[in-house]
This record gives structure tokens, C-alpha cells and sequence, in this order.
């Protein structure tokens, strides 16, 4: 009976603050990137009202997961082992100045249940427009945090950036190796001109 084992290991899990963090952080990237996916294409695919409810209500809910998301994160701030506290706690400063975004999300998609739609006015336009660009403003800030969790807790993960070029150290060829590879194995390459 490991399952039955596993099963209550996880459920004891929902009472550590931790976890719950962990599992709240993804839904501020993905739930938003589904809830404005979805508000999309019910606006100008689908074009149905019940399509466009339920998109609402995803934005909402994710949007307004960053409280809970926060709260975890507040309270398992002695439990989680970052590389650098430094870095951790600017990213706690970058989460707190961000969070304005998430809930005015979640506000125009909760007047967005009520005030959009066929016959709503200009209005329901202005606030269509505004749930649309807001959501994909939500989505890029919520890239950019998750990237700088990743620089936080997954340094490995992380591509590192290419210096400059400059008039001292030009940009190699990436594909150097290969053709020198392939020259001396009596090959012609077509794309020579690289």
C-alpha cells in the first residue's frame, strides 16, 4: 500500500507553507497565459459568451492567486534555502512591487464578467481592449519573475548572454567548428559563405 502511503504524504504536505508556495508560483505564469489564450479566442474565434465567462474567471483566479502566493511565501521565508540571500530578498521586493499588475488583472476581469459582451456600449470595448493588453502585460511581467526565480534557485538552467561585440573582439561564427569539421573531411558545404 506505498499509495495509500504517498496520498497522505501529500496531503500532510498541504499544511507546509512551502510547498504551497512552490505550487501557487506556476499558476501566475500559465493560468494567466491560459486564462488570456482562452479570452482570445472566445472574443474573436469562438465568439461565445459562456467561452468568454470561463476565460474571465481563469484570468481572475490567477491573477488574484498572488495573494495566497505571497502569503506562502512570507511565512516559509525561514524554510526556503536560497543560494544568495541577497538575491532572494530582492526578488521578494520585485514580487511586492509587481503585484499591482496581477490585481488590476483580476479586477478589469471580474468587471469584465459584468460589463462585456453584446450590447454592452463602448465601454465593454474599452474594457475587451483592456483585459486583452493587460493580460499580455501580466504575461510578459510574469516571464520576467519566473526568469528571475530561475537566476535565484536554478542558476544551471539558465543560458548565459553572449558579450557584445565589439571592434576588439568580434561575434565568432557559431558554426566555425562545423565547417572546419566538414572541410577537412573532403566535403564542399554549400553555405561556405558563412
Amino acid at each position: 500500500m506505498d499509495l495509500i502511503k504517498e496520498l497522505k504524504e501529500l496531503i500532510s504536505q498541504l499544511g507546509n507553507a512551502g510547498f504551497l508556495h512552490y505550487l501557487l508560483e506556476p499558476l501566475l505564469l500559465w493560468g494567466l497565459l491560459f486564462g488570456v489564450t482562452a479570452w482570445i479566442l472566445s472574443l474573436w474565434v469562438i465568439k461565445s459568451r459562456a467561452a468568454q465567462v470561463c476565460s474571465l474567471i481563469l484570468i481572475a483566479g490567477s491573477a488574484f492567486s498572488l495573494l495566497p502566493y505571497l502569503h506562502f511565501r512570507e511565512k516559509a521565508k525561514s524554510t526556503i534555502n536560497p543560494p544568495s540571500a541577497k538575491l532572494f530578498n530582492e526578488q521578494n521586493e520585485r514580487r511586492r512591487e509587481t503585484q499591482w499588475v496581477y490585481y488590476t488583472l483580476g479586477s478589469l476581469a471580474v468587471l469584465g464578467l459584468f460589463m462585456t459582451g453584446e450590447g454592452k456600449g463602448k465601454s465593454s470595448h474599452f474594457l475587451t481592449l483592456s483585459i486583452t493588453l493587460g493580460g499580455i502585460a501580466a504575461i510578459v511581467c510574469s516571464l520576467w519573475l519566473h526568469e528571475k526565480e530561475i537566476a535565484l534557485f536554478h542558476r544551471d538552467a539558465r543560458k548565459p548572454l553572449r558579450a557584445a561585440a565589439s571592434r576588439d573582439r568580434p561575434v565568432e561564427n557559431p558554426f566555425k567548428d562545423s565547417l572546419e569539421l566538414r572541410r577537412t573531411a573532403g566535403s564542399a558545404p554549400a553555405d561556405a559563405a558563412c
